[in-house]
């Protein structure tokens, strides 16, 4: 069997989303408590990626992130919810919209080695940016 060696940072790297924006649909949602103590709901995206392969990103809506919260509260259609004050996990199963998504690179462990790099939520988009976006991506040449 002939085969192509990689390097352990090179097979993490394959599991990962490129950044980008993504469709994204929650599949489960949490009550948390943060480690300085406040409330955050603990979200699962569920996210495919251009092959159909289905992967799970996790993300924290909190206060001290207000605006991700209010991002995400708009890309879901909770923007109500949001103006209120209050948002419940059951709000946000079963919600749809766009994220952006980055590469979190691994932290560095006591014993010198490297946590594995990871996708992270770096903002949750609004459908009407996402379509302009698109509307820029045309092959009329300049």
């Amino acid at each position: 069997m002939r085969f192509t060696p990689k390097t352990e940072e090179e097979l993490q790297l394959m599991t990962l989303l490129e950044p980008g924006i993504y469709q994204f649909q929650v599949s489960t949602a949490t009550n948390e408590m943060s480690k300085s103590g406040n409330e955050m709901i603990k979200l699962t995206l569920n996210i495919w990626d251009k092959d159909g392969r289905l992967h799970f990103i996790y993300d924290y809506l909190l206060e001290a992130m207000g605006y991700k919260l209010r991002h995400f509260c708009e890309t879901t259609g909770l923007i109500d919810k949001y103006d209120h004050g209050e948002i419940n996990v059951t709000d946000c199963i079963n919600r749809q919209g766009y994220v952006e998504l980055a590469i979190q690179e691994g932290k560095l462990k006591d014993n010198g080695e490297r946590y594995p790099s990871r996708n992270s939520v770096k903002d949750y988009i609004k459908k009407s940016k996402v379509e302009s976006a698109n509307d820029l991506n045309d092959d009329i040449p300049f």
